[in-house]
């Protein structure tokens, strides 16, 4: 029996199709909402297609520059109506809008006073629209410890992970000397972003649109779609 493969990033809010491409080539995926919050990033923000254009919907936070993204408080539910209202602008006349609207609006509703329990939440709604099976851990549940490799190192081997599954871009600093000495493998991801058919066509293409813009097109195809990612 092969030991799981195991994918980290922080909970972001509506991720794009390349974290969710990750989650799905692993058996068990970490929400790493341990380190400190990045402000300007994406742990709070994320882009959807409008008429006029790629569109950031930002949740406001109360956190300073130490504080870790477990602890960042919702700044009041303000911002909820212009989602919901930016939502039904870029993706109302979508095949599949109807998802949006009646599974992951209610998600959006006042209630969430932490940051990382919304994007949880609304992740893993768009991991059962995609049909992803990979077990779900929050790294602060996990008894571990370290900065850098020595973290990953230990939440592979508290989830009995000998596979890491990392983002491209980790390797022009990631020391595979580290993974190796502790018996990991580590492996790249290598993403190459799918097209589909998306609303408001006279603009083009728009990749890296929060992977709900998939759902609201595609629908049931979505999965399929998203499996093409990962040549």
């Amino acid at each position: 029996m092969r030991q799981p493969v195991v994918a980290i990033h922080q909970p972001q809010y509506l991720p794009t199709l390349r974290y969710f491409a990750k989650a799905a080539a692993c058996d068990v995926f970490v929400y790493l909402d341990t380190v400190q919050f990045q402000r300007r990033g994406f742990q709070n923000r994320n882009m959807v297609k409008t008429p006029h254009g790629a569109r950031m919907l930002t949740v406001p936070v109360n956190a300073d520059r130490e504080t870790a993204i477990r602890d960042v408080a919702i700044a009041g539910d303000r911002w909820i109506d212009k989602h919901v209202t930016t939502l039904a602008h870029a993706y109302g006349k979508a095949p599949h809008y109807g998802w949006l609207r009646d599974e992951l609006v209610p998600l959006l509703s006042p209630g969430a006073a932490k940051l990382s329990d919304l994007n949880i939440a609304t992740t893993g709604w768009v991991f059962q629209r995609l049909g992803l099976k990979c077990r779900e851990v929050r790294a602060s549940e996990l008894d571990v410890a370290g900065t850098k490799e020595d973290l990953i190192v230990a939440i592979c081997k508290a989830v009995g992970a000998r596979t890491y599954y990392s983002g491209e871009g980790a390797r022009a600093y990631q020391d595979p000397a580290t993974f190796a000495a502790a018996g990991i493998e580590l492996q790249y991801q290598q993403f190459v972003h799918p097209t589909y058919p998306q609303q408001h066509e006279e603009q083009g293409f728009l990749p890296d649109m929060a992977a709900i813009d998939l759902l609201a097109n595609a629908g049931p195809r979505s999965h399929d779609i998203l499996r093409t990612a990962t040549p």
